[in-house]
């Protein structure tokens, strides 16, 4: 078993600041880390750390040899992620000296990459195989399509949280995974009252500090 990750990779870069800048103020940053990010990339690595087979499906830009570097460090190997002439994905997180931080997102690279070159990478995927995916790259409906054409099942992390995206996956996915207040505004937007309904073989929801719940529909 193969699980294919079709996902982001962010450079992420924390500015230490006294306070969130208001609109048009000017302030010096206290200090600067930089680190691997990107929801993509924290599930490969996650998935390797488990025991599983992953082949990551992503891009980085011109800038992004010590992603890469990064990525390889962890155990997820580079294979089957591009090279694209952008710039790669990356936040800037400003992050208060109370706590509260304000984020910027840059997709780059991972909303650049071709479908063709997706359509080459998911060639092999099959019975037995998982596709995972996220919402921070392009051509989520083709992957899905494609791995279901194909016998294999997907997982779909549906953040960052967009109905419209969401829906058009749905009748390709296995399992859904979310957060109870995405849940509660995907049944507004589906106007429906029963998780049931969606037709998946299970969905996972997230309670930050309070946990998760998986909801098995297959019985």
């Amino acid at each position: 078993m193969t699980v294919y990750n079709f996902g982001s990779i962010n450079a992420d870069y924390f500015y230490q600041v006294p306070h969130i800048p208001a609109p048009g103020e000017t302030l010096a940053a206290t200090d600067l880390d930089q680190g691997l990010g990107g929801k993509g990339a924290n599930q490969s690595v996650a998935m390797v750390q488990a025991g599983a087979d992953v082949v990551h499906l992503g891009a980085v830009g011109r800038d992004g040899d010590w992603l890469l570097d990064r990525l390889g460090a962890l155990g997820v190997a580079g294979d089957s992620i591009v090279r694209l002439s952008c710039a790669s994905g990356h936040a800037i997180i400003t992050v208060a000296a109370d706590g509260e931080n304000a984020i910027t997102l840059f997709s780059g690279a991972n909303t650049a990459m071709s479908e063709a070159q997706l359509t080459q990478w998911l060639a092999p995927i099959g019975a037995g195989d998982w596709l995972v995916m996220q919402n921070e790259t392009a051509h989520q409906l083709h992957a899905a399509r494609m791995a279901r054409a194909q016998a294999a099942r997907v997982v779909y992390s549906a953040a960052p949280f967009e109905a419209k995206a969401v829906a058009e996956v749905l009748p390709f996915v296995n399992i859904l995974c979310a957060n109870e207040h995405e849940v509660k505004a995907l049944q507004q937007d589906l106007r429906i009252s029963s998780l049931a309904s969606l037709g998946l073989d299970g969905m996972l929801i997230t309670y930050g500090a309070k946990g998760a719940a998986y909801h098995d529909f297959s019985a």
